[in-house]
Formats: structure tokens, C-alpha cells, sequence
């Protein structure tokens, strides 16, 4: 009995070794110098991150081949909060679609892309959503947005809502740094 409550305790503790170890790349401290950060890292991050919510939700996120292989010099700390708000919110907004629930990760020339079908954001939203205090999301406190747009514009990147005239109903872009070589 002793040795199964040891084992046991010892699978709880993986399991939230494991939980924490989502972590190690939000400590600033562990990066004194940007790194270079791949797509395919900030995806499987993301999976890791949501798996349990997107399945529980009915979601299907996805990352193109352009994002996958797309690499960025910056901070852990700084560029995964951004999608962790990012992707957050999205799930939060998918809720009421009727239709198939995507989030689709892309990357192009000046940054990346993230898509999904939810709900438009307003033409007077659009701006707004990045300011201290502004949210639509019912006990919100409108700061994910404000403070990662912060964050990356003193990493030289930026974040804005685009106008996309295809299906989808959000397009968010994370810019590269000015004169970034990503590739």
C-alpha cells in the first residue's frame, strides 16, 4: 500500500513537473540576450500549453509550413505571452461559433499571422483593444492585449489587428523588429 501511495505521489509530481516546465520559458532572467525563437517551437509550446481546452472546446488549431519553419531573434519571456493572450482570447471567442472552431497560425515577410473564425472585431474595437482597461470579455480586465503590445514594442516588434476580407473573423499580426532578418 506504502509503494503504490509512493508511486502514485511520484506520478503526481511528473505531471506537475510537467505543468511547470510550460514555464521555464517565461523567466526573463534564464535569457539575458534574445535567442532565436522558431515557429515550430511557439507551436508546440501552444499545444502543450492549450491541448486539454482547444479538445475540451471543440477548437482545431493549426500552423502553416510558413510559420513552422519562420524564426525570429527575441525573448521567450517576451514573444509567448503574446500568443498565450492571443490564443486565449480566441478560444474564449470561438465558444458561440456554429461552424467548425479554427485558429490558424501563418508567417509571412513582416511577421506572424494568427486567424480565427470567431466573432469580427469592431473598425472602433480595433484600436481600442490594446489600451489599458478596455475589454469586451465578460470579467475581463483589458490587459493581456495592452501589455503585450508594451512588451513587444520595446523589442522593436508590434502587434495590430488586421482587415482580412476572406471567411475568418480575426487576423491578428505579430510585426518583426525593424530590418529583422526572419526567415
Amino acid at each position: 500500500r506504502q509503494r503504490q501511495m509512493c508511486i502514485r505521489d511520484s506520478n503526481n509530481f511528473d505531471h506537475l513537473d510537467g505543468h511547470l516546465n510550460l514555464f521555464t520559458p517565461l523567466q526573463r532572467r534564464l535569457y539575458r540576450k534574445a535567442i532565436p525563437i522558431k515557429g515550430s517551437d511557439i507551436f508546440h509550446y501552444l499545444r502543450t500549453l492549450f491541448e486539454v481546452r482547444l479538445n475540451r472546446h471543440g477548437v482545431k488549431m493549426s500552423a502553416s509550413d510558413e510559420f513552422l519553419s519562420a524564426e525570429v531573434n527575441s525573448f521567450p519571456s517576451t514573444l509567448y505571452p503574446v500568443f498565450v493572450n492571443i490564443i486565449d482570447n480566441a478560444i474564449f471567442w470561438l465558444e458561440d461559433v456554429q461552424v467548425e472552431k479554427r485558429i490558424d497560425l501563418d508567417a509571412n515577410a513582416s511577421g506572424f499571422l494568427i486567424r480565427n473564425n470567431g466573432p469580427a472585431i469592431s473598425e472602433r474595437d480595433r484600436q481600442a483593444i490594446f489600451e489599458q482597461g478596455f475589454t469586451r470579455k465578460p470579467g475581463g480586465r483589458g490587459l493581456g492585449l495592452f501589455i503585450s503590445k508594451r512588451a513587444l514594442q520595446k523589442e522593436g516588434m508590434d502587434i495590430e489587428v488586421l482587415d482580412i476580407p476572406d471567411k475568418l473573423g480575426v487576423a491578428i499580426t505579430i510585426k518583426w523588429p525593424e530590418g529583422a532578418d526572419a526567415s
